[in-house]
């Protein structure tokens, strides 16, 4: 058992430090500093092996509600703003021998996009600085989606690629069909779906407020949260997979045979009063443990 956790701990590793760096095919993007970008200036981005130069694009927009998508290589960062409105910022990068012209952003309603000449070999990444109660819809189809330090309303979906949710609240329903999820502290109601990627849940206050659900099908759950952590938590797992449990009022696992327990989910339940934190993994092993 110790060696399956010790395989899936390295495989969560490895596929969080492959979409960190955004590498999908002959496409190269890394980011320099923290989560929250300050500009094109702080995007790398290497085509064919060979770095391009970023090129920056201000979309201006006076709306509340937000739609944006990704169709091709690129990604979604949102950062929470203390201003009443959006600041958008595309930064576009085309391999040598593309007129860099002919990518542009398009914003049509409330909806934007970028377009550019056919084949893969550009990339458009938008950089959004959203207000306070502002919503929106994010979509990326083979790029990540960070959001940091937001309130109000989102829904996204990446379908090759991480999604994160750093210090945010309100309502949040996000997802990824190939890749990681990830939550770092935070509040609200919050819903986190991946398929064929981890789930990993690191929590920074001794309560919840509002309700948490983060759930995997073939893949890990990793759960750190503080110590003396109140609220009541639920962690599931069914199928085959290890769990490990170590935070402090973990049940003794050592005395619990769940070996013919394949068919039913295994149980982790901590805290007290109602279970608002919700983890569950199909076919995946579990990690719990307290906060370095």
């Amino acid at each position: 058992m110790r060696r399956n956790l010790i395989l899936a701990t390295s495989l969560l590793f490895v596929s969080a430090s492959l979409y960190a760096h955004g590498r999908h095919g002959d496409f190269n993007i890394s980011f320099q500093g923290d989560d929250a970008l300050a500009g094109c200036g702080d995007l790398s981005v290497r085509i064919e092996g060979e770095r391009v130069p970023v090129i920056t694009e201000n979309v201006p927009f006076h709306g509340s509600a937000l739609a944006v998508r990704t169709d091709r290589n690129g990604g979604i960062r949102v950062t929470g703003s203390r201003g009443s409105g959006y600041a958008i910022t595309v930064c576009k990068a085309v391999a040598p021998g593309i007129d860099p012209a002919a990518v542009r952003a398009v914003m049509a309603g409330n909806e934007l996009t970028a377009a550019g000449p056919e084949g893969q070999r550009w990339v458009a990444y938008f950089l959004i600085e959203a207000p306070a109660n502002a919503s929106l819809d994010l979509h990326a189809s083979n790029g990540p989606i960070a959001i940091s330090r937001f309130h109000g309303t989102v829904r996204a979906e990446a379908v090759n690629g991480p999604v994160s949710v750093k210090d945010s609240s309100g309502t949040i329903t996000a997802g990824t069909t190939n890749g990681p999820v990830s939550i770092t502290g935070g509040s609200g109601n919050i819903k986190l779906e991946a398929t064929n990627g981890p789930v990993t849940v690191k929590l920074a206050d001794t309560v919840w407020d509002g309700s948490l659900e983060a759930s995997t099908r073939n893949g890990p759950v990793s759960l750190k949260l503080p110590r003396g952590f109140r609220s009541g938590v639920l962690v599931e797992a069914l199928g085959h997979g290890p769990v490990s449990c170590k935070a402090a009022g973990c049940p003794d696992l050592r005395l619990r045979s769940w070996e013919d327990q394949r068919d039913r989910p295994r149980r982790i339940e901590l805290g007290s009063g109602p279970q608002v934190v919700r983890l569950s993994t199909v076919n995946g092993p579990v990690s719990v443990k307290e906060n370095d």
